[in-house]
């Protein structure tokens, strides 16, 4: 075992959509239930070696504008700006931004964050850039099936990001920062997702991106109706997040579970939902008084 490290987990909803409930929750077991107001999601850690000095890491940046690449309109958008200062931070104040994988409404905003690296598998990048070649529109009409998850403006920034040596490419699983691991997840949600384990003095959490969209999917070991992957990936990976977890499952950010905000302390700020899942050792609490 490393050092010890202790870190404390938010998890924001920065956007609510309605949503058929077998998107998430999977066919058969969630077909014909109807919609669900989904969260969008993505989360910040403070912290670091126990008794260090304590670094912000953001875990997605969120989507850019109030629509999806196939349309949908999103209502009660905020941006990270808005969304950190809910705890305390800044988006200047990030210098490590970790993206989960490529979609737009994970990895939207990257402007944002003027002074971060940002973390990604080569895996997702690559991926997705040859699925940009598709014919027949398949690699760039986002109302077909390959591209209804992605905003190619968000591959402009990144590329730019790129340029300026503000990326760093992952080549499968890695400590990116003490008790920050990635976990490399290939061929599951996306070519190259990731989800992200934090070390805390209480033991590990994870922040699961879209690795894991409701708890119901690793709690029944149910992969959703919507996965741009492989859905028996999708299982094994429930099995490793559980297994390091010892079924300990509440520990999960998910990427769109409504239950996140009952499953954990949870305040309305603004719009939108806080969850303040863990607090490092003589950290205060958010909530406001």
């Amino acid at each position: 075992m490393g050092m010890e490290t202790d870190y404390s987990i938010w998890a924001f909803a920065y956007t609510r959509s309605s949503m058929p409930r077998d998107f998430f929750g999977g066919t058969l077991i969630n077909s014909n239930k109807g919609i669900v107001r989904n969260p969008m999601v993505y989360s910040a850690i403070l912290g670091g070696p126990a008794n260090g000095k304590a670094r912000p890491i953001v875990i997605d940046t969120g989507m850019k504008g109030d629509f999806s690449p196939s349309g949908k309109a999103y209502e009660n958008i905020e941006d990270p700006a808005t969304v950190l200062a809910k705890v305390g931070l800044t988006p200047e104040e990030i210098e490590t931004v970790i993206l989960t994988h490529l979609h737009f409404d994970h990895a939207g905003n990257l402007d944002r964050f003027p002074n971060a690296v940002f973390m990604v598998q080569r895996a997702e990048y690559d991926g997705w850039k040859r699925a940009f070649e598709l014919p027949d529109g398949l690699g760039s009409d986002t109302k077909k099936w390959p591209m209804s998850s992605i905003n190619k403006n968000d591959f402009i920034v990144l590329d730019g990001l790129i340029a300026d040596g503000r990326v760093r490419f992952l080549d499968g699983d890695e400590e990116i920062a003490p008790g920050v691991h990635c976990h490399f997840a290939p061929d599951t949600h996306t070519f190259g997702s990731q989800w992200v384990e934090v070390r805390t003095l209480d033991g590990p959490y994870v922040v699961a991106g879209d690795c894991v969209y409701w708890y119901q999917n690793i709690e029944r070991m149910w992969p959703p109706g919507y996965v741009q992957g492989n859905c028996w990936r999708m299982i094994d990976i429930y099995r490793e997040i559980s297994e390091l977890l010892d079924g300990r499952i509440d520990r999960i950010v998910p990427g769109h579970d409504p239950e996140l905000f009952e499953r954990h302390d949870s305040w309305t700020a603004g719009l939108n939902q806080v969850a303040e899942l863990h607090l490092a050792a003589g950290e205060p609490s958010r909530r406001p008084a």
